[in-house]
């Protein structure tokens, strides 16, 4: 089997669950699209690199994780990215809703345990791996995992308790009202 053949035989086996994973991780579809043929170019650059076949799948999933963490850094979008739990859809109201809630993030940042904020400011403000973060801090990397984590969490708890959020048939959110008694708006 040539290599043409093999990248085509890989395609089909694992475009739909990549689709997926990429999917999960990033809202706009069209940079889902453009992220799934740059790992299967990636991967049809470098196959014969590849030592164990076996580990074909972990690869791609590899290819595609490192692919979907440039696209984030490469992103002047900040916003999404310290709330990747809330995922905007392709929506006209789509810019509107960021726009609007993005002043809220400093305040709410402002609101959050001094050890969350600091992480979140590095990691998505600052782009620090979290790895760098925990090193320069003299933190274990799972701690500061952790923080990241339970600091996003407290994001979306403020976003929700100050606002109730439309969402689509794929549950992107496209558009919002604000809670009047519980939102202090910016």
């Amino acid at each position: 089997m040539n290599q043409s053949q093999e990248i085509e035989k890989l395609y089909e086996q694992f475009r739909k669950p990549l689709l997926r994973y990429i999917s999960y991780k990033v809202s706009d579809a069209y940079t889902v699209e453009e992220i799934l043929n740059d790992v299967f170019f990636k991967a049809s650059k470098s196959l014969d690199t590849l030592k164990e076949q076996t580990k074909v799948q972990s690869w791609l999933y590899k290819i595609a994780s490192n692919l979907i963490i440039d696209y984030y850094r490469k992103r002047k979008d900040t916003y999404a990215e310290i709330n990747e739990e809330i995922h905007f859809g392709e929506d006209e109201n789509e810019e509107m809703v960021i726009n609007e809630l993005g002043c809220c993030v400093e305040g709410f940042m402002k609101q959050l345990p001094e050890q969350y904020s600091d992480s979140l400011k590095a990691v998505y403000l600052n782009e620090m791996t979290q790895k760098e973060y925990a090193q320069q801090n003299d933190l274990n990397l799972s701690t500061v995992k952790s923080q990241v984590k339970r600091g996003r969490e407290s994001l979306k708890e403020f976003f929700e308790e100050c606002c109730t959020f439309e969402k689509n048939h794929l549950n992107n959110i496209t558009g919002y009202v604000e809670n009047k008694s519980a939102c202090k708006k910016c």
